[in-house]
């Protein structure tokens, strides 16, 4: 009975090992940021600038001024490509136009340089002119990509996760947690059903046992295929319910983000945040700072 109960506690034990070290991990992704950040809500692109112009006394100073005047080109013309033009009608007759300027670029990577030209066959003495040819990447806080991201809720994100685990963190862009979680969940569900699927062979097997030895090994069996399907159920269970709060949690993380780049950047956006009775007894339960 002692060696019995003796090896109930190492295998209660090695559960609880199980659901720290995959479950932990886990924990860690939802409270890190997961690169939400400003540039975490905005669009990129490269741009080709092949007119970057620059004067200097020597090389190395009209190269450094030919980048500076590509990285400001790079900057306003991938700002205007992004704006676009509001019209107000009255009477079914247009009365105004104005360009939308509600587009915050700014260069997020180091320059690639493709080509430097100094030989112009012109001489520029004392100075030397540099045209430089590089391709360089833009980040944009885009209006129509920020209002996408702004009218997500806390509630679709928890509602999808309970639907599909890992679902939710994909709403949330967060890819690497949500497949984390897909593959723990439906890995764990998966291993455990095959496991039970074996019980009720060795289950016979133990009955038709001839032998005292082959009847404890069968058992022996027995016992372990019962106690891994069911230690993988209760991963699987678990790390679903937690894909769940998870959602939840993140989702309120970017939101707060979100929130403070509207009134940043895009306070003529015409949005006020709505919390739904779900939303409200969420955060007075999981989040009492709020």
């Amino acid at each position: 009975m002692g060696v019995r109960m003796s090896c109930q506690r190492k295998k209660i034990l090695r559960l609880v090992a199980i659901l720290f070290y995959v479950l932990f991990p886990l924990c860690l992704l939802g409270y890190q940021d997961l690169g939400i950040e400003e540039e975490f809500y905005s669009t990129k692109k490269k741009v080709r600038v092949s007119d970057g112009i620059g004067k200097g006394r020597t090389k190395e100073t009209a190269l450094q001024n030919a980048i500076i005047d590509a990285r400001k080109k790079a900057l306003e013309r991938s700002t205007t490509s992004f704006k676009h033009f509001l019209s107000e009608s009255k009477d079914g007759v247009f009365v105004k136009d104005s360009v939308a300027s509600e587009v915050y670029a700014k260069i997020i990577d180091k320059e690639k340089i493709i080509k430097v030209t100094y030989d112009h066959g012109i001489d520029f003495s004392p100075y030397y002119v540099a045209i430089v040819d590089c391709e360089i990447t833009v980040s944009f806080l885009d209006l129509d990509f920020f209002a996408q991201e702004i009218m997500k809720t806390a509630e679709a994100a928890c509602i999808r996760s309970l639907v599909l685990s890992g679902w939710g963190q994909f709403f949330n862009r967060s890819y690497f947690a949500g497949s984390a979680m897909f593959l723990t969940t439906y890995g764990s569900l998966g291993y455990g059903y095959l496991r039970q699927t074996k019980i009720a062979d060795e289950r016979r097997a133990y009955e038709n046992a001839m032998t005292t030895e082959e009847a404890e090994r069968r058992y022996k069996m027995l016992r372990e295929h019962r106690n891994v399907a069911n230690t993988m159920y209760i991963l699987g269970f678990s790390t679903w319910a937690y894909s769940v709060w998870e959602a939840f949690e993140d989702r309120e993380r970017a939101d707060k983000l979100l929130d403070a780049v509207h009134k940043r950047y895009f306070q003529n956006f015409p949005f006020e945040r709505q919390y739904s009775f779900f939303q409200k007894f969420m955060m007075e339960y999981t989040r009492p700072e709020w």
